[in-house]
């Protein structure tokens, strides 16, 4: 049997890289709000969205890192 479907566990991860892109690309306080304030409409935000956006935003700090140490 195999899982074809992506689980609510998977669409929060991506959801949560997803939120954490455009708040890499636009890095403002607006964005941020805004970003607040979409993620936290139930009061709670899933613990795979954290973990997407915390994945992304390291993922993107090792990137710059390793951008600096070539050059």
């Amino acid at each position: 049997m195999t899982n074809e479907t992506s689980t609510p566990d998977d669409e929060d991860f991506d959801y949560g890289c997803k939120c954490a892109m455009t708040l890499l690309n636009e890095p403002t306080e607006d964005c941020l709000n805004d970003l607040i304030d979409e993620l936290d409409e139930d009061g709670m935000i899933a613990t795979e969205v954290v973990y997407g956006l915390l994945a992304t935003i390291l993922m993107s700090m090792n990137s710059e890192e390793e951008d600096e140490q070539e050059h």
